[in-house]
């Protein structure tokens, strides 16, 4: 068995994963920078193998590299989780949000959490919708919530509750372009921040045809790269329409400031998921927190809750 002789070097490795750069690295470790170089060669040489490759933008994990820097970030979380125990201390939750989704729905309900587990500390790291496709998703959350279809590689994934979309507007919008049943929808601009998939679902499952004119005039629309606020925003504006997920517009929904002219929701393919990466194993504070998620999402979704 192999068996590193220096776990300073594991350190300066672990920095040096994350920050991509040895200038960066060598400033927080407060050591020169030749002694980042140092220790990332003499890992290389008791390993076998090149773990950095030096690209035009930085450092970048080779495949065996971005392997042991999994390893490496879960063994240093379980050495935290161990160190807290023995002093009694609670390990901190690291919660991969979406902005929308953390204003909307989860800040409302965190008091239900706290009440029950007033020691719990929860980091939430922002992401638009991005987590999933990080180079090293378990170093920047232990787990976190992600909008789509739920088809991620790599990720164990439980649905959070069935996506309800609404067709959505401003009333001044729908005053000069009138919605009166689906069909009219396809003259509208619509607004979106996926690439036109939910849109195209939409019309497919209400049975509405578009000209191959439309299809392309859609993929010309207005597009807001993942920004579910700004989208809201243009919508209250009077740009388009959009389609969201009810339960993130409430407000919006019972001040007037958006209609939903054909006053009802939609199935949709895509939802809310809780996402753990399967390299991760998640510290008891991590899984109190994801089975309150679960059991509240579950509990909501039961009839007359």
């Amino acid at each position: 068995m192999l068996k590193v002789k220096n776990l300073n070097s594991i350190q300066v490795f672990e920095v040096v994963s994350r920050l991509k750069n040895t200038t960066r690295a060598a400033r927080l470790l407060n050591i020169s920078q030749s002694s980042v170089s140092y220790h990332i060669k003499k890992l290389e040489t008791e390993v076998c193998t090149l773990l950095f490759e030096r690209k035009s933008n930085g450092l970048v994990l080779t495949p065996q590299g971005a392997v042991l820097a999994s390893h490496v970030e879960q063994g240093l979380r379980t050495i935290q989780a161990g160190l807290n125990k023995v002093t009694d201390k609670t390990d901190s939750v690291r919660v991969a949000v979406p902005p929308m989704f953390a204003s909307r729905w989860l800040s409302a309900r965190l008091g239900s959490l706290w009440e029950a587990h007033p020691n719990l500390q929860l980091s939430f790291q922002n992401h638009n919708n991005t987590y999933v496709k990080l180079e090293r998703p378990e170093g920047f959350a232990d787990l976190g919530v992600h909008w789509g279809r739920g088809d991620w590689k790599g990720f164990s994934v439980t649905r959070l509750w069935p996506g309800k979309m609404a067709v959505v507007c401003s009333p001044n919008y729908l005053e000069a372009n009138p919605i009166r049943e689906v069909t009219d929808v396809k003259n509208c601009t619509l607004l979106h921040v996926d690439d036109e998939r939910m849109w195209l679902e939409w019309f497919n499952n209400n049975h509405v045809e578009l000209s191959s004119s439309q299809t392309q005039m859609m993929r010309e629309d207005r597009h807001f790269h993942e920004d579910r606020h700004f989208l809201l925003s243009s919508t209250i504006n009077g740009l388009g329409v959009s389609l969201i997920e009810e339960s993130l517009i409430a407000s919006e929904l019972k001040s007037g400031a958006v209609v939903n002219p054909l006053k009802q929701t939609f199935d949709s393919s895509s939802a809310y998921h809780i996402v753990i990466p399967k390299s991760a194993v998640l510290t008891p504070s991590a899984e109190v927190f994801k089975d309150w998620l679960l059991q509240l999402c579950l509990t909501e979704m039961l009839p007359g809750s």
